[in-house]
C-alpha cells in the first residue's frame, strides 16, 4: 500500500470518528438536562422522549384522625361532618389519612421517571406497605409492596423509603396492604404518562388534566347506609367544565372497597370511547355506557359535542349491586361563548339517549405472544376458590382458599429469607397435617414457576361464589401483566379435578386469542370459570390475591416463585429491613 492510501484511509476513518462525535455532541446539546430541584416539584409535566428521567420525591403519612363530636350527624346530614375530606367510619370512630385528606394525594409523573416515596406510619398499632399497582419493578422486586413477602411491613412511628422506576405508563392506583378493613380505604391514584410519540391514542384526546381522574370508592356510614363517592366527595358536588370540542381523557379507578361493587359510567346526550384498560391500550370503541369492575383501571374519551348547558355524567352501582341504586353524579358544565350558542341553534345536534351500546371491546393493541398462543399450554394451573364455614356462637366465621389450602403467610419475607418454620403447600406438596380429614388447609401455597414459562391460569368459583349467589369475584396479580383468553358465566365447576375434565373434553370455555385483553386484574362471574396467560419473565416472590381485603387476608391468596435457572433472585439491598420470629434465649430453662 502506497504512503498516499494509507494517509487516504487515515483521513477517511477520521471523517468518520469527526462525524460520529458532531451527532453526539448535538443530541446531547438538543437533549434537556435535568433540574434536580425543580424534579422535585415538576414531575406533573408534558413528557417528552428525549428528556431525562427525573427523580419525583413524594412523602406519603398515614395517620388515625379521631372523628369530631359534630361528626355525630353524619346519620342526618354525611356532608356536614367532613373535616379536611375525612368523615366517618364504619367500624370505629377514627378514620386513616393519608397526609391528612381521604383518599390519598395523587402521583402523576412521566414514563421512567425515577420514584423515592417515604411512607411514614403513624398509625398506632398497624403495620402496613404500599402496593403500587401496574408496576412490574423488574428491577425491583423489593419495593412491591407485598407483606411477609417482599417487605416486612412498616412498623408504626417508621419510615420506609420505595426506590422504584415508574416503567409501566397508564393509569394505576396506590394502595395500603395490612390485612386491615379500617386501612382499606387508604389509596391514591398514580398515573404514569408517556410522550405523544409514544402514546398510541395521542390523536384521540386533547386534555388529560387533574380534574379528569375519577377515583371511585364505596363509604359505609355509621348508621350502616351505603354511599359512592368519587375523589372523596359526596354525590352530586363535582362540577367539571368543558369547552365545545374539546375531546377529555377520563381516567376511572374503581377501588372497589368493601362492598366490590362493579360501576357504570355513562354521560348524558354523549358518547364516550373507551381507550385503555389497566394501564394497557386497547382498540377504540364507542360506547354509551363503560363498566369497570372492582380493581380495575379504564380510560375513556369524552368529546364535547354540545355548545352549551350542564349534561350529568353518572357514576352507579352495577353487577350484584345494581339494587341498591347508589349513584354519582357529576355535572359537565360546558364553557360556552356566544358564537357557540349561534352555532348551535343553527346546527342543532341529535342526543345520542336513543344508542343503547355497552359493549366495551378489550382488545389489546398488543397482540398474544406467540409462545402463549399454543391451544393447550403444558404449563396450566387449575385453581378453584371456595370457602369453609365455622360455627362461632350464634354467627360463623369463614376461612376462603384456594384448592382447599387458606393462605397462612410467612413469619418473614420469602424474598429476604426463607423462614424455618414455613410450611409450604401446593397441589403436588400437600402438608402431612392437611391430610387427616380437614376441609381445608391453612400453609403458606407457593407454587413455583420457571422463568420464562408460558403459564395459563384457570380460576373458578367451586362453591359458586363465597357469600353471594350472583357476586363475581376480582383478582390482582403482582408482578406481572397477564392476557385474559376466556371466561364463561354458571360452568359450575366442583374441583379442580373436574375442570381439567372438563377442559380436556373441551366443555370448560371457549378461549380467544385474537386481541385477548392485557391486564392486571382479572374478573370470575358467579360460578363462573376466567383464563389468562403470561409468560413468568419476572424472577421473584408475586402474590395473586382476591381484591377483598377480608378475603386475602383470611387465606384468599397465594404466592408464584419465579426463579432463574440458578434458584437464585436479584440482590436485596444489605441494609433492607429484616424481621421474623423471635425466641428467647435459653438459659432461662436451665
Amino acid at each position: 500500500m502506497t504512503e498516499n492510501n494509507i494517509l487516504c484511509a487515515c483521513m477517511f476513518r477520521l471523517s468518520i470518528l469527526i462525524g460520529l462525535l458532531s451527532v453526539v455532541v448535538t443530541i446531547i446539546y438538543y437533549t434537556p438536562m435535568p433540574d434536580l430541584e425543580a424534579s422535585k416539584v415538576n414531575c406533573d409535566r408534558e413528557c417528552h422522549e428525549l428528556d431525562w428521567p427525573l427523580i419525583c420525591r413524594f412523602r406519603i403519612v398515614l395517620e388515625s384522625q379521631q372523628i369530631q363530636n359534630n361528626c355525630q350527624k353524619c346519620s342526618d346530614n354525611q356532608t356536614e361532618c367532613q373535616v379536611d375530606n375525612m368523615y366517618c367510619d364504619r367500624y370505629s370512630e377514627k378514620v386513616i389519612t393519608a397526609n391528612r385528606q381521604v383518599p390519598g394525594p395523587s402521583i402523576r409523573v412521566c414514563e421512567n421517571d425515577i420514584m423515592v416515596i417515604d411512607v411514614v406510619n403513624r398509625i398506632p398499632g398497624h403495620s402496613v406497605s404500599v402496593h403500587w399497582r401496574g408496576q412490574w419493578q423488574k428491577e425491583t422486586p423489593v419495593m412491591d409492596g407485598s407483606p411477609m413477602v417482599t417487605q416486612c411491613p412498616i412498623l408504626p412511628h417508621t419510615t420506609f423509603q420505595y426506590k422504584f422506576r415508574a416503567a409501566q405508563p397508564g393509569t394505576h392506583w396506590w394502595q395500603i396492604l395490612s390485612g386491615d378493613e379500617l386501612s382499606d380505604r387508604v389509596f391514591g391514584a398514580f398515573i404514569v404518562k408517556q410522550s405523544k410519540r409514544r402514546e398510541p391514542h395521542v390523536t384521540i384526546y386533547d386534555h388529560d388534566d387533574i380534574p379528569h381522574v375519577l377515583l371511585v370508592e364505596y363509604v359505609t356510614s355509621q348508621n350502616g347506609s351505603n354511599e359512592m363517592r368519587v375523589n372523596g366527595n359526596a354525590p352530586s358536588n363535582t362540577t367539571i367544565t368543558v369547552k365545545n370540542n374539546g375531546r377529555y381523557r377520563f381516567r376511572t379507578i374503581n377501588t372497589g372497597g368493601l362492598s366490590q361493587c362493579p360501576i357504570e359510567i355513562k354521560a348524558q346526550e354523549h358518547f364516550l370511547t373507551a381507550i385503555a384498560i389497566d394501564g394497557h391500550a386497547i382498540e377504540p370503541v364507542q360506547v354509551e355506557a363503560v363498566q369497570v369492575e372492582p380493581g380495575e383501571t379504564l380510560d375513556f374519551v369524552l368529546t364535547a359535542s354540545k355548545n352549551r348547558g350542564i349534561f350529568n355524567m353518572t357514576v352507579s352501582s352495577g353487577g350484584h349491586c345494581e339494587d341498591s341504586n347508589l349513584t354519582h353524579t357529576l355535572h359537565i358544565q360546558y364553557n360556552s361563548t356566544l358564537n357557540d350558542i349561534i352555532l348551535e341553534m343553527k346546527n342543532p345536534k341529535l342526543s345520542v339517549d336513543s344508542v343503547v351500546n355497552h359493549y366495551v371491546s378489550k382488545a389489546s393493541l398488543s397482540g398474544l405472544p406467540w409462545e402463549l398462543s399454543a391451544n393447550k399450554l403444558k404449563n396450566t394451573i387449575y385453581l378453584g376458590f371456595s370457602s369453609i364455614k365455622y360455627q362461632l356462637g350464634e354467627g360463623s366465621w369463614s376461612m376462603p382458599n384456594f384448592n382447599n389450602m387458606s393462605m397462612v403467610l410467612p413469619s418473614a419475607p420469602l424474598l429476604l429469607q426463607q423462614p424455618q418454620d414455613v410450611v409450604e403447600c401446593n397441589s403436588e406438596n400437600v402438608p402431612f397435617k392437611c391430610r387427616s380429614g380437614f376441609t381445608s388447609c391453612e400453609c403458606t401455597h407457593i407454587i413455583d414457576l420457571p422463568l420464562g414459562s408460558a403459564t395459563e391460569l384457570v380460576v373458578f368459583d367451586t362453591e359458586h361464589t363465597l357469600f353471594r349467589a350472583d357476586r363475581s369475584h376480582s383478582f390482582h396479580l403482582h408482578g406481572h401483566s397477564f392476557h385474559v383468553v376466556g371466561e364463561k358465566r354458571k360452568a359450575f365447576v366442583k374441583s379442580a379435578e373436574h375442570a381439567k375434565k372438563l377442559d380436556n373434553e373441551g366443555r370448560l370455555l371457549r378461549r380467544n386469542f385474537e386481541g385477548a385483553a392485557l391486564k392486571n386484574t382479572v374478573v370470575v362471574p358467579a360460578a363462573g370459570v376466567s383464563a389468562v396467560r403470561f409468560v413468568a419473565d419476572n424472577p421473584g416472590y408475586w402474590l395473586f390475591r382476591s381484591e377483598s381485603t377480608s378475603e386475602w387476608s383470611s387465606g384468599l391468596s397465594l404466592i408464584f416463585r419465579v426463579a432463574n435457572p440458578t434458584g437464585s433472585f436479584p440482590k436485596v439491598p444489605e441494609d433492607f429491613p429484616k424481621c421474623g420470629n423471635f425466641i428467647g434465649p435459653e438459659f432461662f430453662l436451665t
